[in-house]
């Protein structure tokens, strides 16, 4: 992993409000909505289960027995198959499904269904919630009307849907086994207002069948939580080929931020990128000089997020992971029912971590590079530059920047902790929107930073991956160091960066 030290640059006009809104990407502590609360409270309250902690351990550990069958997957076999899937699998059979998302997987009882609304539908919210929001950032001009759910559980995805895109849903179709997934989902949104218009289905055999060709494309195509739950890879891998022909625009793919959830991850862009590249690669073989560039510009793929390119993943020669993590105020009724490590008091928060990928169909845009051009000054002639009244120091100032240095993820006081508070719908929605000045493009110039920054004094250590070509078609995990008297611009966007923003180099 290579270490670059910026290097002294001079100066143009690039605000640091501008800056730092583009790269904001985490979010703070969420709170699950007060309308799915609410929804959630009601729900439980029909089932009246009893024993409800031990059917919460209990789905606890069928979710730990899912992660033993994906760390079983030979990785050689895996790795063939994702490359180069011709290989392994006879061309005339090669993508026929021989057991349907259902058969296969983890099936959910009634007692499971209850348990994981209470235990587990808020932190799913939440993961879904942080990188859908995330694809509205880049994608600013993006506002999907038809959406599939495949997976769909008992709505996670669905009402973090409706918050990030409160007003363009038209049409969501939910592809859910479960019937008693289903039944909850529906009772879920019992009441609710403004409703898109909704269809369940229990597979996507049965989906393709009931609707028109044309209509079978979607602006967005999520499937969140899901893949893991399919043992076979080959039968991932068809499920993932099914979903990117429905999708006309965007599709996202969500598994936990654990080593077999980023491995999924990993292995389903591997092959979508692929896939894309091979077709482009016939379709220009077939087309003639003239309609070559617009074969081209028509095909392909590039990644939204998290990946700033679109070549081998950096991170596997490196031995680690990609995975986010979103902090999530629990409701009152997960600290009702979940049990905490070694008897300690459970916790007003959790930590849900998460492994994403998003996917749009096209080519990637060639634009500017965020700091092509730019040039700051240094600390040294920064100071030169001062006049007298620049020294004047302003107590008010001074507080403000000193609060917005304090490192994230602080814990919450858990005695006056409560998430639950009788608040008005009104609160909901008129709440105030981020701030919305800078856009990071996806030109491939913003890099990811992967794991915490490290502040020691006046220097700031990042772990970015980055892409190294202008066409974003390759990638490099870099170790980028940041000082305060060679760049006090970057430095201070250095310090306010976290786990999961964007690096502007």
């Amino acid at each position: 992993m290579a270490t670059t030290l910026l290097p002294e640059t001079a100066q143009k006009v690039l605000t640091q409000e501008t800056l730092r809104s583009a790269a904001k990407q985490s979010q703070r502590c969420l709170t699950t909505p007060v309308r799915l609360r609410r929804a959630i409270k009601k729900y439980l309250k029909e089932q009246e289960e009893p024993h409800m902690k031990r059917k919460v351990l209990r789905l606890s550990e069928s979710f730990s027995q899912i992660k033993d069958v994906n760390s079983q997957l030979v990785t050689a076999t895996s790795q063939q198959l994702v490359e180069d899937p011709l290989q392994s699998v006879d061309q005339s059979q090669r993508w026929k499904i021989k057991s349907s998302y259902g058969d296969i997987g983890l099936t959910y009882r009634d007692d499971e269904t209850i348990a994981y609304v209470a235990s587990r539908m808020p932190a799913v919210f939440s993961a879904c919630h942080r990188v859908l929001k995330e694809v509205r950032r880049r994608l600013p001009e993006f506002s999907p009307a038809r959406v599939l759910d495949f997976g769909a559980g008992t709505g996670s995805a669905f009402w973090a849907l409706r918050e990030v895109w409160p007003h363009s849903l038209e049409k969501v179709n939910l592809v859910e086994p479960s019937q008693s997934m289903q039944r909850a989902g529906q009772k879920l949104i019992q009441g609710q207002k403004d409703l898109p218009l909704i269809h369940s289905y229990d597979s996507i055999q049965s989906l393709t069948k009931s609707i028109k060709k044309s209509d079978r494309e979607h602006d967005l195509v999520i499937a969140s939580y899901v893949l893991g739950e399919i043992p076979s890879l080959k039968d991932r891998i068809t499920v993932v080929r099914q979903l990117w022909d429905l999708t006309r625009d965007v599709l996202v793919l969500i598994e936990p931020g654990t080593p077999q959830g980023s491995n999924i991850i990993s292995q389903m862009r591997s092959h979508i990128l692929w896939m894309e590249k091979r077709k482009c690669r016939k379709s220009k073989d077939g087309a003639d000089e003239t309609t070559k560039d617009l074969v081209t510009q028509k095909n392909g793929a590039f990644i939204v997020a998290p990946c700033s390119h679109d070549g081998q993943c950096p991170l596997e020669k490196a031995e680690k992971y990609c995975h986010f993590v979103q902090r999530l105020e629990r409701t009152s009724i997960q600290r009702t029912f979940k049990r905490s490590k070694g008897g300690q008091p459970l916790r007003g928060f959790e930590d849900e971590k998460f492994s994403f990928i998003a996917v749009r169909r096209g080519q990637r845009p060639q634009e500017p590079w965020p700091l092509d051009g730019l040039k700051f000054d240094t600390l040294k002639e920064q100071q030169a530059k001062r006049s007298p009244e620049d020294l004047e120091i302003d107590l008010e100032e001074l507080n403000a920047s000193q609060q917005a240095d304090l490192i994230p993820f602080e814990e919450p006081d858990p005695v006056n902790y409560d998430s639950d508070v009788m608040e008005s719908d009104v609160a909901d929605e008129n709440e105030e929107e981020e701030d919305e000045r800078g856009h990071a493009d996806l030109g491939g110039g913003w890099g990811r930073i992967i794991y915490m920054p490290v502040r020691r004094g006046k220097q700031v250590t990042m772990d970015v991956c980055r892409s190294t070509k202008r066409d974003g078609s390759e990638g490099q995990l870099q170790r980028v160091v940041v000082t305060k008297s060679k760049n006090p611009a970057l430095h201070q966007q250095a310090r306010k960066s976290i786990w999961g923003d964007l690096w502007p180099f």
